[in-house]
């Protein structure tokens, strides 16, 4: 008895020695173990990890428990060189409270993680990589360690039984994007706006790691709060190391704004996302509210639906890359939409898709500013359409797709829409033929229901072939075949087609039988008016708050420059090609008929040429060519018109100028240039331009605005009334953009006037001569005016010497000759009148018309010195013009008289 209790004593005390002695030096060991020693190797474990730079600026702590809890501060995960934020990731605060045992076995079970003040930043790189992906084979942060060597032993399960985050923060950047600032300017960088998840509160919790997880968020996404509530799976699914299992249940509700999305459903590999088996249910009282949570961009588009009911299943492709989608039902209720477009309202709306492998079928009706309105139909199957338009590829073993089909009609009013046709291989958007009609009695009155003004025009009938030629999918070709546009503007019709792709191609062929430009314009809608309280038209900004005081921007120097620095769109031309084939029968416009209007454009790698520009105007044809080289470095234009008589008066009206003109201008070009903007091509200019008319009529309030224009004293040329023109004719030469003025003359019922000179069309500078007449003792003098300074500031002065010797030698000339102390001064001084001037009516003509046959002017008498249809000064004609000359002539006159 005693032996066996002495022995029972001896066992005790051997399984205490058993048991005690490693929790005694387990004891010892967590008394005495430091983890923060270990935090040079932690912080390269994650930096081999994660191939990001990380640093822990707080101590690392371990608590003394049989549930430890680590728990670090201050980390920082950094994002590589030439990202905008230093930082992918910043946490204040982690704690974790980890089970021991399973450590011995390789596994991490997280019993609870607390996160504090997380901030992640998702953006893109210099070169287009996000920061958020973590290349497998990237280059680890030098001097860490972290690129040599791997972590050694078999890789740790990791389990989460609860987690929390608090006050956090994920701010995704959208890629910067190439925006033209304006018309024909180089594209700028621009910044789109962030878009921000605030999460106030995250928790999920569970009984134990293979329990459900009760999940709660309370969040912001830009600012607009939203919730989220209801159970998973556990999480040991996700992270742990249990790859099988039952499906992995799912009841979750996201609420926000008044609706309520319910997921529901099951997911056989939740960590594949694979496998799931789900219903949604959507509602909303009021579709408005919901913009809130879409880009600021986007917010206006979406419609104050009421009463909106969603259901439908989601479940694993099948055979392609869209999920299955089935039992799609779309319905919303009686709705005013007055407030998304003015007038409108729905009665109701029922959209049903059974599969995406069967047709959609949509019915719609309601009101328009009291007008009936419908949709109707059906089209499909609508998902071989979707796959394709959002470019996904085809399976290799997809079964051919039946052919898809559209009956669609609608109708706003006595406005009627049609759509009807199919496409032989949907999955490619291939084999379209689809005909199109529409008939619209007055197309401004649609202008409330597509948000934005448009044109009256009436009695409109639209109709042709949607196509893809050639069978290459829309995705690449589409053509409009029978093309036929009738109102009661305008009556056209032909074909076009555009090949997408890099570098598109457009080819079409346009005829109009009629167009009426006048009432094509008249119909336009007028400009809005400037909102009361807003800047513009004159408008002042209403006053901020609390205004922001901003940094001083530098001032841009105004253009010197009448010719624009302004670049123009070159970059539009070799970015695509074309051939386009303009012809109208006849235009009418300001009353005036163009007929035979022909235009044929083709542009091949940058190169535009239009060949022929012709046409009918009313007083006679007029034809041209213009060549654009975009290719070249710098682009280079020419221009080759014919104009051998056109009436003055239409164009007049065309450029908002007095009107009542009935001369016929004939007019020819031939103009080159280089650069990326219209003052680089005029100072490069090459070649010619001739202008002329005769035996014509004018308003004398235009004659008088070009004048001035020029330089000359206001009224020279009288007031409003009728000007008759003997003739008018000058003829510009341009080489390396100084452009000289061989002939100008002007011989009008008012004034006559000669002139020549330079133009530097690089500085824009003047340097030009103008002989206005006056009568001198009985005889006309031409009397020379210098008009200096630029194109947008010409300034007026005493012309050269040589011009006002040869004008005061004509005078001593005219007033006796030799005979008077006058004559007598002039004669000892070597002055002496020229012979008869080159500026004569007949030798300015013959310059301008280059070669060219034109009428003569008449004989009859006009201005002063214009009287013997050719002399240019040396005429017979008596009597002073009307309107007589004002500047420094005066003073001449003032001594001979």
């Amino acid at each position: 008895m005693q032996a066996r209790r002495t022995f029972r004593r001896i066992a005790v005390i051997v399984v205490a020695i058993v048991i005690l002695a490693p929790l005694a030096v387990i004891g010892l060991f967590l008394a005495s173990f430091d983890p923060n020693s270990y935090k040079p190797q932690v912080i390269a474990a994650a930096e081999r990890a994660l191939h990001r730079p990380v640093s822990i600026d707080g101590r690392l702590r371990m608590s003394l428990s049989l549930v430890p809890t680590i728990s670090a501060t201050g980390i920082t995960i950094a994002n590589p060189p030439g990202y905008q934020n230093t930082n992918l990731a910043t946490l204040r605060r982690i704690e974790a409270k980890v089970a021991l045992l399973p450590l011995l076995r390789h596994q991490l079970n997280i019993l609870d993680l607390v996160l504090v003040d997380p901030v992640i930043n998702l953006e893109y790189g210099p070169t287009g990589t996000p920061d958020w992906l973590i290349g497998q084979g990237a280059p680890a942060p030098a001097g860490t360690g972290a690129g040599t060597g791997s972590a050694s032993g078999p890789a740790a399960g990791v389990a989460l039984q609860s987690v929390s985050i608090e006050n956090g923060t994920i701010t995704y950047h959208p890629p910067m994007a190439l925006v033209p600032l304006n018309a024909g300017q180089p594209a700028a960088l621009a910044t789109p706006q962030p878009t921000v998840l605030h999460i106030a509160r995250f928790t999920g919790r569970a009984a134990s790691l293979d329990a459900p997880l009760q999940l709660a968020i309370d969040a912001q996404y830009n600012g607009t709060p939203f919730t989220v509530a209801g159970t998973t799976g556990p999480v040991s699914r996700l992270t742990g190391s249990v790859a099988g299992g039952a499906p992995w249940p799912v009841d979750l509700t996201v609420s926000g704004q008044g609706a309520n999305l319910r997921v529901t459903g099951q997911i056989a590999h939740p960590r594949e996302a694979s496998g799931y088996a789900l219903h949604l249910h959507a509602t909303a009282p009021d579709l408005a509210p919901l913009a809130a949570y879409l880009p600021a961009a986007d917010r206006g588009d979406l419609p104050p639906l009421q009463q909106v009911d969603l259901r439908a299943d989601l479940g694993p492709p099948a055979g392609g890359t869209l999920p299955s989608v089935t039992n799609v039902s779309l319905t919303a209720g009686k709705s005013d939409l007055t407030a998304w477009r003015k007038g409108l309202s729905l009665r109701s709306m029922n959209i049903t898709l059974p599969a995406l492998d069967q047709a959609v079928d949509v019915a719609l009706a309601g009101q328009y500013q009291g007008r009936q309105v419908g949709l109707e139909g059906k089209a499909g199957p609508v998902g071989p359409v979707i796959e394709a338009a959002l470019g996904a590829p085809a399976p290799a073993h997809a079964v051919p797709t039946e052919r898809f089909t559209m009956n669609v009609a609608g109708r706003v009013g006595n406005a009627l829409f049609n759509a009807a046709g199919g496409m032989a291989t949907p999955s490619k958007l291939a084999g379209v033929a689809m005909k199109l009609s529409a008939t619209i009695p007055d197309l401004a009155k649609l202008s409330d229901l597509v948000g934005t003004p448009l044109p009256a025009w009436t009695d409109i009938g639209v109709s042709g072939l949607l196509t893809d030629p050639g069978g290459q999918g829309l995705a690449n070709t589409v053509a409009l075949n029978s093309l036929a546009i009738s109102s009661a503007q305008a009556q056209l019709g032909g074909a076009f087609s555009l090949r997408l792709g890099p570098k598109p191609d457009l080819q079409a062929v346009i005829h109009a039988s009629r167009i009426d430009l006048t009432a094509l314009l008249k119909a336009m809608p007028k400009p809005a008016a400037a909102t009361p309280g807003t800047a513009g038209a004159g408008g002042a900004a209403p006053p901020q708050a609390s205004p922001q005081p901003k940094p001083a921007a530098a001032v841009a120097p105004s253009n010197p420059h009448l010719i624009p620095d302004t670049p123009l769109p070159f970059n539009l031309l070799r970015a695509a090609d074309g051939n386009v084939e303009l012809t109208v029968d006849k235009l009418t416009y300001a009353g005036a008929d163009y007929r035979a209007l022909t235009a044929h454009a083709l542009l091949r790698n940058g190169v535009l040429t239009v060949r022929p520009i012709s046409g009918e105007l009313p007083g006679g044809p007029v034809s041209g060519t213009l060549m654009v080289d975009a290719a070249a470095n710098p682009p280079s234009v020419r221009l080759i018109e014919q104009a051998p008589a056109f009436r003055l008066g239409p164009l007049l009206r065309l450029l908002g100028q007095p009107g009542s003109a009935s001369a016929t201008v004939q007019l020819y070009a031939d103009l080159g240039g280089a650069g990326s903007t219209a003052h680089d091509i005029a100072s490069t200019l090459n070649g010619s331009l001739g202008v002329s008319t005769v035996n014509g009529e004018i308003d004398g309030a235009l004659l008088d605005r070009l004048l001035t224009a020029a330089g000359l004293p206001a009224g020279v040329a009288g007031a409003q009334g009728p000007v008759q023109l003997r003739c008018f004719a000058t003829r510009i030469d341009a080489h390396a953009g100084l452009a000289s003025i061989r002939a100008l003359t002007l011989d009008s019922s008012r004034l006559f006037m000669t002139g020549g000179g330079t133009v530097n069309l690089a500085t824009e500078g003047l340097n030009v001569v103008l002989r206005p007449q006056t009568d001198l003792g009985g005889g006309a003098t031409p009397i020379p005016f210098a008009v200096t300074g630029t194109l947008a500031h010409p300034a007026t002065g005493i012309a050269p010497p040589g011009d006002y010797a040869q004008a005061i030698a004509a005078a001593g000339q005219k007033m006796g000759g030799g005979q008077t102390l006058f004559g007598q001064i002039t004669r000892q001084l070597g002055l002496a009148p020229r012979s008869a001037s080159p500026q004569s009516c007949a030798s300015a003509l013959a310059l301008a018309r280059m070669g060219h046959p034109g009428p003569a002017p008449t004989t009859a008498g006009l201005a002063t010195g214009g009287g013997n249809g050719g002399g240019g000064g040396t005429g017979s004609g008596s009597g002073k013009a009307p309107g007589a000359v004002s500047g420094p002539q005066n003073l001449l006159q003032s001594l001979f008289h």
